[in-house]
């Protein structure tokens, strides 16, 4: 089989660009404050507002997502603040954060999102309100269906015959799960329905989250690679496929 392997480019403009710029300014902001906490509860800040941009350049959706758990986090201790100091663990980064599976990667970045800088109740109003801004953009944006990243992966596969060819096979990887749900997620449980589906291709995924398994169980990485095989077009896959 012929396999041939693209790195597509893509610039961000106009109203994405001021997204990413709010963004920016926000982790700008956040990060100088955890730079002078010298503590573990500042570098998980710091680390978190690192992955935010990563997000970002994965996609718009990922990015949302990590911005509301953020949010309904901050929500949390402002509701009670003492009973989040009571059960907050010294959340800090693996030394082998890198070598972890994407699924482990994503647990432990959704663990630092729970950290916060101060528990000052007007602090934290602030914060949420900032967190309520970007994703409102984030939203705006993505219902515009303008993220150039979507608008150029939909302009390569009309292209490259993708859509007009259901023989040929395309294999996508992206760095977080959350952008995977983005493009195959089933609808289900508060996961989006992926944009490839909605664009009628017949997908199949690979994540860390998947068990081995085997060619007869559903939802399980050797069924996925079988399907890829024998029916689906596009299998969408994280590092966890690699």
């Amino acid at each position: 089989t012929k396999r041939i392997v693209n790195t597509i480019g893509f610039e961000i403009h106009d109203d994405e660009m001021d997204f990413y710029l709010e963004l920016t300014r926000y982790v700008e902001d956040q990060s100088l404050r955890a730079a002078a906490d010298n503590s573990p509860r500042g570098r998980a800040v710091g680390f978190t507002m690192a992955m935010l941009q990563r997000r970002f350049s994965s996609s718009l959706y990922a990015a949302r997502r990590s911005l509301e758990r953020m949010k309904a986090r901050r929500e949390e201790i402002l509701r009670d603040p003492e009973a989040y100091r009571q059960k907050l663990i010294q959340n800090r980064l693996p030394d082998n954060f890198e070598d972890l599976t994407d699924e482990e990667q994503q647990s432990i970045i959704e663990s630092l999102e729970d950290v916060v800088i101060t528990y000052d109740p007007n602090e934290l109003r602030v914060d949420i309100a900032n967190l309520s801004r970007l994703i409102e953009q984030a939203k705006q944006l993505e219902a515009r269906e303008i993220e150039s990243k979507i608008v150029r992966l939909k302009d390569v596969l009309t292209t490259q015959g993708v859509f007009s060819d259901p023989k040929m096979k395309l294999l996508i990887f992206t760095e977080h799960k959350d952008t995977l749900d983005y493009l195959v997620g089933d609808g289900k449980d508060g996961r989006p329905l992926g944009k490839l589906l909605e664009w009628g291709l017949n997908t199949t995924q690979i994540h860390g989250g998947l068990k081995v398994g085997d060619r007869n169980t559903i939802g399980s990485r050797i069924f996925a690679e079988r399907e890829f095989k024998e029916s689906a077009q596009v299998l969408v896959a994280t590092e966890a496929a690699g």
